[in-house]
């Protein structure tokens, strides 16, 4: 085969692999100092509360300004963090941890992604 066919060939099926990989990859842009885990969420009549912890780099902040779960074709936007309005800075200390519950409108069951909307961007995970 020619190197000319061999070029073409791999000009076809690279870009497909390439995004494929970064498909799968989680949504969080590479080098985030953020990232956020989910611990348990507490399904309740009148909310569900969303207990995590923000991980970033000590001493270092962020500030998130808003949260959402998608889970299927259904988005709940968060209500709340930590009793606080949104738009708020986090600073993490030596340990580079905090933890957090965020509240969202009443929800049957949890699953799907929490999606963080921070002033560097999205940060997700799922649960």
């Amino acid at each position: 085969m020619s190197a000319r066919v061999c070029a073409a060939i791999l000009s076809l099926i690279l870009p497909a692999a390439v995004i494929s990989f970064a498909q799968a990859l989680p949504r969080q842009s590479v080098g985030r100092p953020l990232s956020v885990k989910v611990d348990s969420v507490s399904l309740r009549p009148d909310l569900a509360r969303v207990y995590g912890k923000l991980i970033g780099t000590p001493h270092t902040s962020d500030r998130v300004d808003s949260a959402v779960i998608e889970s299927g074709k259904k988005h709940y936007k968060a209500t709340d963090i930590d009793g606080i309005d949104f738009k708020r800075y986090f600073q993490w200390e030596d340990e580079g941890v905090i933890l957090v519950e965020i509240d969202f409108p009443p929800m049957k069951k949890a699953d799907g992604w929490l999606v963080l909307k921070t002033i560097r961007g999205d940060v997700s995970t799922r649960f």
